[in-house]
């Protein structure tokens, strides 16, 4: 998975200019339950990827977030 296509995605996602990957998700001012979806939607669109909002409440960073899904796509 491509680790710089993942964080910028999440970037505009979140519409700010750019990843802090260790900053919890929910410090991010437009983490919301909309985004979340949009999330979702982003990931399965983009890398192929099947979650839902239970498993992605699991992962407090970007960070968490990115290796589980490098673990999952290896």
């Amino acid at each position: 998975m491509e680790k710089a296509k993942f964080y910028a995605d999440l970037a505009e996602l979140l519409e700010v200019d750019e990843i802090d990957p260790a900053l919890a998700l929910d410090q991010y001012d437009n983490w919301d339950s909309l985004t979340a979806l949009a999330l979702i939607a982003m990931l399965d669109k983009e890398f192929g990827v099947s979650m839902t909002a239970k498993g992605l409440g699991q992962f407090e960073t970007a960070a968490d977030l990115y290796a589980e899904l490098d673990k999952l796509k290896a």
